[in-house]
């Protein structure tokens, strides 16, 4: 196999095993609740060969403003001076500019220019793999006595 095919298939194989390790993952969280860590083994010869753990994260709890609009009056009622009166942009503009920045994994125009205000917000529980230090090794030998069936991955029927 030459550097150029070698290329291709672990580029079509990488977008394959992504895609499936979404499912996967929500998958796994489905069956995790928040806190929990289940070590993950596979057969070698029959006994269990712990590979990894995976660990579903606690939330994370963080505050901020979910109505501007009743802590504005709020603020207005009790603490008048601390008020400013701010342009604020027409909600569907900035639907548009939400959905353009999903769109380029950015909050850009269509000119480049960053927009400013605009951010990813990230889950706070999820699923994440620990790999033993020989994880790697583990499954090369697996696969190579047969107990272990990387195709699977790939739904490739043999």
């Amino acid at each position: 196999m030459d550097n150029m095919q070698r290329f291709v298939l672990s580029d079509i194989i990488t977008k394959k095993i992504t895609a499936g390790n979404k499912t996967n993952k929500a998958a796994a969280e489905e069956e995790m609740l928040p806190g929990d860590r289940k070590a993950v083994a596979f057969s070698q010869g029959g006994e269990p060969v712990v590979v990894a753990a995976v660990t579903r994260t606690n939330p994370r709890e963080t505050w901020k403003v979910v109505d501007e609009a009743a802590l504005g009056k709020w603020v207005k009622e009790h603490f008048p001076d601390k008020v400013q009166m701010i342009p604020v942009p027409k909600e569907w503009f900035v639907k548009s500019l939400l959905d353009q920045a999903a769109a380029n994994d950015f909050a850009v125009t269509d000119d480049g220019e960053e927009i400013p205000g605009i951010d990813k917000v990230v889950g706070t529980s999820y699923a994440s793999v620990k790999p033993e230090k020989d994880a790697l090794e583990t499954i090369q030998r697996l696969v190579r006595a047969g107990e272990l069936n990387i195709g699977e991955l790939l739904a490739i029927d043999e």
